[in-house]
């Protein structure tokens, strides 16, 4: 059994405009407060990552959550977090569910 003791979100992308009409970035929670295992890449992961054009950094594991995608973002504390690739449905049992991410700066 994982170990789910990071609260993280869940942020959906959005645009619109500022007092000036410029368009603007919006990330507005779309799921808070979701329990989840955060694990740095280690081992085989962590070079395997090398070879990925974006970076991973660490994983995150969680139990399943459908609608999640990877144009979503992570927030954990104080650091948001980009999500890589395809968010894993890990043996297709809709238990689990995996994302690799990496920090965005």
């Amino acid at each position: 059994m994982r170990d789910y003791r990071n609260k993280i979100d869940f942020l959906t992308h959005s645009t619109g405009q500022d007092d000036y009409g410029e368009p603007t970035d919006i990330w507005t929670n779309f799921l808070t407060g979701i329990w989840a295992s955060k694990d740095p890449l280690l081992g085989n992961e962590f070079f395997t990552s090398f070879t990925v054009e974006n970076r991973v950094e660490v994983k995150f594991n969680m139990r399943f959550i459908p609608g999640i995608t990877s144009t979503m973002r992570i927030k954990h504390n104080t650091e948001v977090y980009e999500i890589i690739g395809t968010p894993i449905n890990v043996q297709s049992l809709n238990r689990e569910l995996l994302c690799y991410c990496k920090l965005v700066k």
